[in-house]
């Protein structure tokens, strides 16, 4: 049965340029039409919204500024990672059927959802994929993921059904599906009459694959962490070819995912697992969030750092487990992919008979040759259906008291205290359960919090080992420990106070040296990076023509110069190529002054000229040095306390977060990091080209994170296990 067209739209234009053909797929939130780009002649995705309810003129205006703001951040994502589907514009328009639509276009994508693919080959009586080539189908994905943690932004909803199969430039790959729209659609209900009369809040996401701190706030805040567990998840259900989480219903599924006796694992699910492997997909199921990997790059680090190992061991050649995160090139098509027409063609049609409500999510994609997968994309209906919410997206710093990611998890809780959990769980289990009961499996689940419960009762930890003691960093990084420091200064500009105390509970590592040109183009010759220059919003052609000559990477000689001219986005995909991550702005401001205040990275003393690359007045040359960038680490007198080059002058550095100017008022602070979601982020350490001044530790600097100018550049970090 063929999805059916409620606004009219298939053979009419939208937004002057876009004509839609065909509907490809129906949800409850959502229709999905093929369009055609008039001016491009090119096949584009036109997502359209359905409304809960009617919405005045003042939320429509303030519904398609929402929209607007998320599709920017799925275009600035997408730009830096070929593994997220591509936005390439957002507006609304009436419909024929006299409906006010808000849309989305995005690429067009042949192919087909994981889940499809799963079901396909279960339906032919095959099992999971072997290990290793499981680890390599889901890498792209967490590439794609590791760059959106990079900046603080989680999916929260990551499942087969949200990873898409498609093929580009002839090469098999993923690519992640919904980005931003979760928040759109959480924002949408907000505004309708019975949330604003209940004046609770909404909480969603797809049961089969929750993490416990969705079931339930209790467990923690959401963030990157989520995404953690739900790959695992993933990982598990792609190499066994059945899903981790068991259970017929929100109760059992819910108990399943927060039950610490029980933890899903590759060897439970029948899959032959190297123990090393094991124990990387036991930390990231963990129940309590601290004790997970942080992002879905150290997972998928330790994922084939562990693979590695274990071959090593029996003195094999370590597995093709994909493009690893620790910066290999691309990898190959995994072998043994089911072809995407035989998935397609297998796909299941809309959800049962009467699902479709104002409170159903996108169930399936109607079954077809080719199948469109992005944001607000209908989602197919699996082998059986699950029960599907969305969860906003946000950005925030790991959970209060996180434990390091080396941290060893709890030892199983004795009965008693596993029965003071449950019985502390007993409400939301209650609600769950009249949930169920009212909407069935396949509906929609809103879990609405009104106060935030007691504290979980503690959970027994004996029987530990000792973490093995850390490796020493690589030789271009330096270990920053873990730490106190005051943050900001009293005799600084406004955005430099008021001086606040930051605690930060994880050492990490920092590169010893701004990133080179040279590194830099071995991301882009891998196909993870996208080629630097002279970008951005305010840049004018003339700019670009100007000053774009001025970017190190047009000039051959600067191979071990800093790269310049790159955006936040393309800083953090490198960060990600590398197995690394952008520091976040306090790990910065800790890693240059450290804990005894400095106002420079070597003390306080204003800056000569083997200090630091800064702009200087003519009468104060520095030898024969010319304008503009040196070679990294050549200003050997500027080292920081913690051994790093370069953290003031010689190019800029971008952070992790986005721009606060009311970031320091809030007071002491633990582990901070600011959503990188608005149009500003944050450069730190001075340059070639600005005054001397803004090379103290505590200047801050805010800038277009989609700008990449001649003295914009980056390091990386990472946390040490």
């Amino acid at each position: 049965m063929a999805p059916s067209d409620p606004f009219g739209w298939v053979g009419a234009t939208i937004g002057g340029k876009y004509r839609l053909d065909a509907v490809v797929g129906e949800g409850g939130f959502g229709v999905v039409y093929r369009g055609h780009h008039l001016g491009f002649d090119e096949p584009v995705a036109v997502k359209c919204l359905k409304l809960l309810g009617s919405l005045a003129p003042a939320e429509r205006e303030a519904f398609q500024r929402m929209l607007l703001n998320e599709g920017r951040l799925l275009h600035r994502l997408s730009r830096a990672s070929a593994g997220i589907v591509q936005a390439l514009d957002t507006g609304a328009a009436v419909a024929p059927s006299g409906e006010w639509t808000p849309y989305l276009v995005l690429e067009w994508l042949d192919g087909a959802p994981l889940d499809h693919d799963i079901a396909a080959r279960r339906a032919r009586g095959g099992a999971g994929r072997p290990l290793a080539e499981a680890i390599a189908l889901l890498a792209p994905a967490a590439h794609a993921l590791e760059i959106a943690h990079a900046q603080g932004v989680a999916h929260r909803d990551i499942k087969p059904a949200n990873l898409f199969l498609t093929d580009i430039g002839g090469r098999r790959t993923l690519k992640v599906l919904d980005f931003g729209i979760a928040k759109v659609l959480g924002e949408l209900s907000s505004m309708t009459q019975a949330m604003a009369e209940t004046g609770s809040a909404l909480r969603a996401f797809t049961v089969h694959y929750g993490a416990p701190e969705q079931f339930h706030q209790r467990f923690g805040a959401t963030g990157p962490w989520t995404d953690v567990f739900a790959l695992a998840l993933v990982l598990i259900e792609v190499a066994s070819g059945d899903r981790a989480l068991l259970g017929s219903d929100v109760t059992q599924l819910y108990i399943a995912a927060t039950d610490p006796a029980f933890r899903p694992s590759l060897r439970g699910a029948g899959v032959s697992a190297p123990e090393a492997v094991e124990a990387v997909v036991r930390r990231a199921l963990a129940v309590e969030p601290r004790e997970r990997y942080r992002t879905a790059g150290e997972l998928w680090g330790a994922l084939e750092a562990a693979m590695a190992g274990a071959a090593a061991s029996v003195g094999a050649v370590a597995p093709a487990a994909g493009s690893s995160l620790a910066g290999a090139a691309p990898a190959a098509a995994a072998p043994g992919l089911a072809d995407t027409a035989t998935a397609s063609a297998d796909a299941a049609a809309l959800g049962p008979a009467g699902a479709a409500s104002a409170l159903e999510a996108p169930r399936g994609l109607a079954g077809a040759p080719s199948v469109l997968a992005s944001p607000l994309a209908p989602e197919p209906a699996p082998p059986a259906a699950p029960l599907t919410t969305m969860r906003g997206i946000t950005a925030s710093a790991p959970p209060p008291g996180a434990l390091p990611p080396g941290s060893l998890p709890a030892a199983p809780a004795p009965a008693a205290a596993r029965s003071a959990r449950r019985r502390g769980l007993l409400p939301a289990v209650a609600s769950a359960v009249a949930l169920a009961a009212v909407l069935g499996a396949g509906a929609v689940a809103f879990f609405q919090h009104r106060a935030h419960d007691d504290a979980l009762p503690a959970r027994a930890r004996g029987g530990l080992t000792a973490p093995p003691s850390k490796a020493p960093p690589p030789p271009d990084m330096v270990r920053v420990p873990a730490g106190r420091f005051t943050m900001g200064s009293a005799k600084g500009g406004k955005s430099e106070r008021p001086p606040h105390e930051v605690t930060l509970t994880r050492a990490f590592d920092l590169d010893r040296t701004e990133v080179t040109v040279a590194a830099y183009q071995r991301c882009v010759d891998a196909g993870r990076c996208t080629p630097s220059g002279l970008h951005g919003p305010r840049a004018s052609d003339a700019d670009v023509e100007q000053r774009g000559a001025l970017c190190t990477a047009a000039d051959p000689a600067k191979a071990q110069h800093p790269i310049s001219c790159v955006d936040q986005a393309q800083a953090a995909a490198y960060c990600a190529f590398v197995g690394k991550r952008l520091p976040t702005e306090a790990e910065w401001e800790y890693a240059a002054r450290g804990a005894d205040g400095r106002e420079y990275p070597w003390g306080n003393e204003p800056p000569g000229c083997a200090h630091a690359v800064v702009s200087r007045s003519p009468g104060q040359v520095c030898g024969a040095r010319g304008k503009g960038t040196q070679e990294v680490g050549s200003a050997t007198a500027g080292a920081s306390a913690s051994g790093a080059l370069d953290m003031a002058g010689n190019v800029w550095e971008w952070v992790a977060d986005g721009w606060d100017p009311g970031a320091y008022a809030k007071g002491a602070q633990t582990d901070p990091q600011v959503p990188a979601t608005g149009s500003k982020g944050v450069l730190r350490g001075g340059s070639w080209d600005f005054s001397a001044s803004t090379a103290k530790s505590t200047f801050r600097l805010a800038f277009d994170r989609e700008a990449g100018d001649v003295s914009t550049g980056f390091r990386c970090a990472r946390t040490v296990d």
